[in-house]
């Protein structure tokens, strides 16, 4: 039994027990296009019996096994974590999709990038290639003024930069100033400032990234060699800083 046609039996036990989950972790990236092999299932579960889940689990014989080369494979349910949204939302915005022969829930493209900004270096190179996925196709899907603000705004990859600035969809209509002004991260508002207005521009980051915003980024020229090296510098930045949290997460656990 191949991993994807196993995780569909998994959800269909859990479903039986009346357990409701998103998938996240390999799975996911998987399902989003990315090759993994993974044998372990990243699951994050609505409220449930905590102290009880041991014993709930038991009553369903396809929630425990043994691969056929005799590993052991694992079932690892999240309860809540310092990057995770509650349930409630995360669920609302998820993504359902044919996996394994079956419709799964999978966490969004934006909450699994959000899901792997962790110490590990692994997780970032999932994060590099999710963020092209997500970038590639929200522009796709830009048939509209709204719809492109949304894209723009949630711009993170470089390829997805240079699809933006090939199509034509960046200095165009004022369109990049109200994205950068709604994007949240800070390598998002980082591609797009340079073609905003300098008497536009008001930065909210603060310490290095914030220096960044404030001087040399205020005035680069856009989709020059330079501003894309400070867009860069601010991912690393963020990347520091993220990696920072995560350990000091898991060290108040």
């Amino acid at each position: 039994m191949n991993p994807a046609t196993r995780l569909a039996e998994i959800i269909s036990a859990l479903d039986r027990l009346g357990i409701l989950v998103l998938v996240m972790g390999g799975h996911a990236v998987r399902y989003y296009g990315i090759e993994r092999n993974t044998v372990d299932y990243d699951l994050h579960v609505t409220q449930v019996n905590w102290d009880g889940l041991d014993e709930i689990l038991k009553h369903d014989p396809f929630l425990a096994g043994r691969l056929p080369d005799g590993r052991e494979e694992w079932l690892e349910f999240w309860r809540r974590n310092h990057l995770l949204a509650p349930f409630a939302e995360m669920y609302a915005r998820r993504e359902q999709g044919e996996y394994g022969g079956r419709e799964i829930s999978f966490l969004s493209l934006p909450d699994l990038i959000r899901s792997k900004e962790t110490e590990r270096e692994s997780d970032w190179r999932d994060i590099e290639l999710l963020e092209e996925i997500f970038d590639l196709r929200n522009l796709a899907h830009a048939h509209d003024e709204n719809r492109l603000v949304r894209a723009l705004s949630f711009l993170r990859s470089r390829r997805g930069f240079e699809a933006a600035l090939a199509g034509g969809h960046l200095g165009q209509r004022n369109i990049p100033i109200e994205a950068a002004f709604e994007a949240r991260n800070p390598i998002s508002r980082a591609y797009l400032w340079p073609f905003s207005p300098s008497d536009q521009k008001a930065a909210t980051e603060t310490g290095l990234i914030g220096e960044i915003f404030a001087g040399p980024l205020r005035h680069v020229a856009a989709g020059s060699a330079r501003h894309l090296a400070l867009v860069e510098a601010i991912r690393r930045l963020y990347k520091q800083a993220a990696m920072a949290a995560d350990r000091a997460d898991k060290l108040r656990a």
